[in-house]
């Protein structure tokens, strides 16, 4: 390793711990090319963790409005559409199986409750 693919400008677009047919060229792995690319890849890497992160927060907070809609009666738990009610319903199972009694709000001071 590394062998490295290049596009069309001469860039490296991806890289092979094995050479083969488009992975022809070697570069020593500390080629300030490669290093460039590969701390561009993990820049990208931990902003799409930390957008998964935040979508599974996003998830929970929806979650909570739909409760907090549903309990002071703005909408009923059934005018929703039946795959979002089972899907509601499969979550907050599963949240109880991993949390028992601790099926804290997200919306909570107190997040020690999550995973």
């Amino acid at each position: 390793m590394p062998y490295i693919q290049r596009d069309a400008n001469g860039n490296i677009s991806a890289i092979s711990m094995n050479s083969g047919p488009e992975f022809g060229e070697y570069l020593s792995p500390t080629h300030p090319q490669l290093v460039s690319f590969l701390d561009s890849y993990k820049d990208v890497s931990q902003s799409l963790a930390t957008l998964e992160e935040s979508d599974m927060e996003f998830v929970r907070i929806t979650e909570d409005l739909v409760n907090t809609l549903v309990s002071k009666n703005v909408i009923l738990f059934t005018d929703l559409p039946e795959a979002v009610q089972r899907k509601l319903l499969a979550r907050e199972r599963l949240r109880e199986q991993i949390q028992g009694e601790r099926n804290a709000s997200f919306m909570d001071d107190d997040e020690n409750g999550y995973l």
